[in-house]
């Protein structure tokens, strides 16, 4: 029996929520920007089981770039939609914070072609997304309050 189109285009669409964590990464007071295709952006990823937004948000700049990172403190979340495969409508929250970094070596995860590390003024140029802007301004806000973070 074959299927009716209206009844297809009809079916409820499933909803995704995903909850992610990053660290806006800084150095000699710039901020650590990387780039996947056109995207510029920072560093973040998903909570695994049983892990906090800040540990979640450590280990996925520490994956994804090879830098090690203090967390100075939450400056807030964005929250996105974005259509996946099989019509499912993605929710995600991303927690953010502003850290600063502590050790390691500058090494890209495989699917990051570049990074750099911006100037307040470049990092408004340079980051594709206006939540990552707002996140920008918010963590140099952060750090001149907190003073030297090195």
């Amino acid at each position: 029996m074959a299927s009716d189109p209206a009844t297809a285009r009809r079916r409820p669409i499933s909803r995704i929520f995903h909850h992610s964590a990053g660290v806006i990464a800084i150095r000699e007071g710039r901020c650590l920007a990387i780039r996947r295709g056109r995207e510029w952006a920072f560093a973040k990823g998903h909570l695994e089981q049983g892990e906090s937004p800040e540990e979640a948000a450590v280990r996925e700049v520490l994956e994804e770039t090879g830098l090690e990172v203090r967390v100075l403190r939450p400056i807030g979340f964005t929250r996105y939609e974005f259509w996946g495969p099989k019509r499912r409508r993605n929710t995600k929250r991303v927690e953010w914070f502003v850290g600063a970094v502590i050790g390691g070596e500058l090494r890209l995860e495989a699917i990051f072609e570049e990074a750099r590390f911006l100037e307040e003024a470049e990092a408004q140029r340079v980051l594709t997304h206006d939540a990552d802007r707002e996140m920008a301004a918010r963590a140099f806000e952060a750090i001149r309050s907190v003073g030297d973070v090195e």
